[in-house]
């Protein structure tokens, strides 16, 4: 069916409801957009999660907050921000200049724009005290903590550039969004037509990836010790796990694969966003998220590791292959199904 059916519009606003982990898996319960909502512009309809037309204001908020990038906005582009800031002097990002609220920065794009356009520039959160989306500072809150963790991290890679954050003491106190207005004003005059679609772009993760392995080959050592939000790497507790495969089957972005034998479960850090469906749907609980260090080289290049090694033997009983842990050369399900119904397999003569 025509991609255009399940993907909600309001104005400049899109939500492609396919991307969207919450709709795609009944294993995950992720509100991240939801939550930072600050005008409840998101709904649940016969448990899937839509876009409100009535109270969604378009202001971008949201947008930092996807890890699947399922939310665009059609006047919200990186690469363009990226060149303005590298070519320009003394750059202040604020939401007032034909950009949104500063919450569709993810802590990805944040990174990159700092990498790319090698510069320090500033973010100006004057706006932010007076602002109407901000009533709970939950989105101040949100772009201050993105900041200083891209900050972070590129301190980490050695780089001197920084995002200065800037607070005024007075500022206009304006109730509506100067920059709808704008964009409204300047789409009439150039008569831009807004597709149904957003156009396709590179997801913030991968963005980020493609500019950080340049300064990867140029590190001595790659060896992260610090916990940065989107980074997330994964055990699997040998003994526990039955090589089932459903955490693989499910993994949403490809992180959990397996070799050509099925012997080998894969794991690509640079492709986990911290989603846990694999967790949830794992039943005996083997696969978890663990904070250790991680090798900044195998983020970047997306390289796999492996996570578990299975032995595959036959069953003797049901003749299917399956993970052999030692002892009897019996499957758990021939197992257990033997040891419930132990009644069926008792002899007359022994009774």
């Amino acid at each position: 069916m025509d991609k255009v059916y399940y993907t909600d519009r309001v104005g400049l606003l899109h939500f492609d409801r396919l991307s969207c982990l919450r709709n795609e898996y009944a294993n995950n319960d992720c509100t991240l957009c939801k939550d930072i909502c600050p005008t409840e512009g998101f709904e649940f309809k016969q448990g899937k999660l839509r876009l409100n037309p009535a109270t969604c204001t378009q202001c971008g908020a949201c947008l930092g907050s996807c890890p699947t990038g399922a939310l665009s906005h059609f006047a919200f582009e990186i690469d363009k921000i990226e060149q303005r800031i590298a070519k320009e002097e003394h750059i202040s990002l604020t939401c007032k200049e034909n950009l949104p609220c500063l919450g569709a920065f993810s802590v990805h794009d944040w990174i990159s724009i700092v990498l790319k356009s090698h510069k320090s520039f500033t973010c100006n959160l004057s706006y932010c005290h007076n602002c109407p989306l901000n009533e709970h500072r939950k989105l101040s809150q949100f772009i201050e903590q993105s900041i200083d963790e891209a900050n972070r991290f590129v301190t980490r890679l050695g780089e001197k550039q920084q995002i200065n954050k800037v607070f005024e003491t007075e500022v206009p106190n304006d109730s509506r969004r100067a920059f709808l207005t704008r964009w409204v004003s300047s789409s009439k005059k150039e008569d831009i037509t807004i597709p149904l679609i957003a156009p396709l772009s590179t997801p913030s993760l991968e963005r980020m990836k493609k500019i950080l392995k340049p300064y990867v080959l140029e590190m001595e050592n790659s060896i992260i010790e610090e916990n940065f939000s989107f980074i997330h790497t994964k055990i699997i507790v040998q003994q526990t796990c039955t090589n089932c495969k459903e955490c693989v089957q499910f993994c949403p972005t490809h992180a959990l694969s397996y070799n050509d034998d099925s012997t080998k479960i894969l794991f690509q850090i640079g492709k986990c966003i911290g989603c846990t469906i694999c967790e949830d749907i794992c039943k005996p609980k083997a696969i978890t998220t663990v904070q250790k260090p991680f090798d900044l080289a195998v983020f970047a290049f997306d390289r796999a590791k492996i996570l578990v090694e299975h032995e595959l033997q036959v069953c003797l009983i049901c003749k299917c292959a399956f993970s052999y842990k030692g002892g009897e050369q019996i499957c758990e399900r021939c197992a257990s199904f033997e040891k419930e119904h132990s009644d069926m397999f008792t002899l007359a003569s022994e009774l």
